[in-house]
């Protein structure tokens, strides 16, 4: 396998270019495995569907003694792992079972609710998909869960109390020096002498104020341990249009997806996209979700004694074509 360095963990758009006369990508058979070849070294990025273990795109990882779980950097424990949060695993394959070796929350927003419009937003960026109860939580501290949209908006699956006072925004970087530098809709501010680039992921932490994040610390990449193993990836969210190819991207997340992949069938969709990581994301399934929190939890909940949902390799799973 490719030795990944942490740059190409960090999900830059940019990266070691494939040649136009590269030949495609082999197309095999749906069958069971999602994976086609194991779960070893395989990073999970979605929202927790259900507990009893930690459901999470379908799978069923198992939380052990040895599991580390931290929330903004800080090591917490399995109690803040409840349905809706918005979740980043590094996974192994372990006697017949997945297991989480490290588990980050990296909720999209924390920060004062507000109303914007005819709904709500936090740090200016909107949050669409909340309930008629958050208009009881305006001018609450809160933290986010949810995925970002391609219009850098982010769809709520959790609305929580915040626990500290400190604003966050996590997502990916664009913008320039030049004009300035955003999160989804969040204008933010970076420390004096930090050098950033777009398409990177992301944890933003400062204060917003005057319509902007003023950021004290920023830290990049998903995946912050275990990179040189990573091998696989199960990844839930929306895509985006670039200017690189193949024109997606995840949005808010940062994967770069390998240039031989035809996507645009998928422009519209809520999917989770399975398949390797060479330093791009060669999803080979895409399994298209509903929006609807009930209804996707329920699809993609794994049978009594099984570690995958059968909507994996069912009438939703989908091979992503190839040039």
């Amino acid at each position: 396998m490719t030795q990944l360095t942490k740059r190409h963990m960090l999900g830059l758009l940019g990266g070691t270019a494939l040649t136009a006369c590269a030949p495609a990508i082999p197309s095999a058979q749906l069958g069971d495995d999602p994976f086609e070849g194991g779960i070893g070294g395989t990073g999970i990025v979605g929202l927790m569907t259900g507990s009893g273990s930690v459901l999470i795109n379908g799978l069923r990882v198992e939380v052990t003694p040895a599991t580390r779980i931290f929330a903004a950097n800080n090591r917490v424990s399995d109690s803040v792992l409840v349905p809706g949060r918005t979740l980043t695993l590094l996974a192994r394959a372990r006697l017949g079972r997945f297991e989480a070796r490290r588990i980050d929350i990296d909720d999209p927003l924390t920060g004062v609710l507000l109303r914007q419009g005819p709904g709500y937003s936090v740090n200016s960026t909107p949050v669409p998909g909340l309930s008629d109860a958050a208009a009881r939580r305006v001018g609450e501290r809160v933290t986010v869960s949810g995925l970002w949209q391609a219009d850098g908006t982010v769809r709520n699956s959790l609305l929580q109390s915040a626990v500290s006072d400190v604003d966050v925004v996590s997502g990916v970087l664009a913008g320039s020096s030049a004009d300035g530098w955003r999160v989804g809709r969040t204008p933010i501010t970076p420390p004096n002498g930090q050098s950033l680039i777009a398409g990177q992921f992301v944890v933003a932490k400062g204060q917003f104020t005057h319509g902007t994040l003023q950021v004290t610390t920023l830290r990049f990449g998903r995946f912050r341990e275990g990179g040189n193993t990573l091998r696989q990836l199960a990844v839930e969210g929306y895509l985006e249009t670039v200017d690189t190819a193949p024109g997606f991207r995840l949005a808010g997340l940062g994967h770069s997806f390998d240039q031989r992949l035809q996507l645009g069938g998928f422009a519209q969709d809520r999917a989770i996209y399975f398949g390797p990581y060479t330093g791009r994301f060669v999803a080979r399934r895409a399994v298209l979700v509903p929006d609807a929190q009930g209804q996707r939890a329920s699809l993609l909940r794994p049978a009594d004694g099984k570690n995958s949902a059968a909507a994996l390799s069912g009438d939703r799973a989908r091979t992503v074509p190839t040039r």
